[in-house]
């Protein structure tokens, strides 16, 4: 008997290690699955959804690689900063856009204890070029994220950023929503430059402007947290015909968001209240002037009620039909 049980104990002893040593391996396994990728990785596996054809996935890919941006030490995002770049200048323009949009990530990124944001804008600045020249691609959705690249170096804009941006609004095609796009990010950057107040009004007088790319931005100069008196007179100018109705409402309606100079302040008002007074203006230019002068006082930072226009009036049905 002693002798036949000396084979079944070493076989259960060679089953037991066999069955420990594939517990070893599944937890290895397991472990090797769940570690970081790296962002080298992240950024491929971008590429390689774009050049796919498979833009669900690449968004998706997109996403995670602008979360591991944000997370990252700085080192290992100094590290994939020149494949990133590389990628910028691909052939292919969803290549292009997942890597503008990826230093778009970076410029946000914060110190891990998010207390200063844009630390990696530095390793950023010497590229500002290369990311400039994009705002001439062929694809137009390009033009636009090259545009928000360049706006994102704030609060303190190196220098290289203006030139770009203020020689697109004298391009020949600058009348565009990447035009409008361009006057949202210089109001940000540097109103008070003389330079981009100069390049911002004279885009406003242009004589090819539409009425959709002036309304986007005057409400872009509205909106800014930093006003030009210069640049707001500029708005002002577009009060009256030959403007387009859509356009007057636009700048009566941001009016208490300008800061004007005194003289023009008063002008203004006055050209307001004959607007609201007089029977032979558009009925929703009349609307737009009673709904702010009440509360226009010229002072930016006292609040306007909300402004709505009333519904259209519906059209009558032709009977000579």
């Amino acid at each position: 008997m002693l002798r036949q049980s000396l084979p079944t104990a070493t076989s259960s002893r060679f089953r037991l290690a066999g069955i420990l040593f594939g517990l070893l391996c599944g937890l290895l396994c397991q472990a090797h699955a769940q570690a970081p990728a790296t962002l080298a990785t992240l950024l491929q596996e971008c590429m390689d959804r774009a050049n796919a054809g498979d833009s669900s996935a690449a968004f998706n890919a997109v996403l995670n690689l602008a979360e591991a941006l944000g997370k990252a030490p700085l080192s290992e995002v100094k590290e994939v900063l020149p494949a990133i770049m590389q990628a910028v200048d691909d052939k292919n323009p969803a290549i292009r856009t997942l890597a503008l949009n990826s230093l778009v990530a970076i410029q946000s990124r914060s110190n891990p204890d998010r207390t200063l944001r844009g630390d990696a804008l530095p390793l950023l600045e010497p590229e500002i070029p290369r990311i400039a020249a994009h705002l001439t691609d062929d694809d137009t959705h390009i033009r636009s994220t090259a545009a928000n690249v360049l706006g994102g170096f704030s609060p303190k804009p190196p220098e290289t950023v203006f030139p770009p941006l203020i020689a697109y609004l004298k391009r020949d095609d600058a009348v565009s929503s990447v035009g409008s796009s361009i006057v949202f990010q210089l109001v940000r950057l540097g109103p008070q430059r003389p330079p981009v107040a100069t390049a911002i009004t004279g885009f406003l007088n242009r004589n090819d402007q539409t009425p959709d790319c002036l309304i986007s931005s005057i409400d872009a100069i509205a909106h800014a947290p930093i006003q030009n008196e210069a640049i707001d007179t500029g708005v002002v100018h577009n009060l009256d015909p030959p403007r387009p109705t859509a356009v007057r409402i636009a700048v009566i309606r941001d009016l208490p968001e300008l800061q004007l100079p005194g003289d023009v302040f008063t002008a203004t008002q006055a050209r307001l209240r004959q607007i609201a007074a007089s029977e032979q203006e558009d009925a929703t230019v009349r609307t737009a002037a009673n709904s702010i002068l009440p509360c226009w006082t010229n002072d930016r930072h006292t609040p306007c009620p909300a402004f709505t226009l009333p519904p259209p009036t519906p059209e009558l049905p032709d009977e000579s039909a």
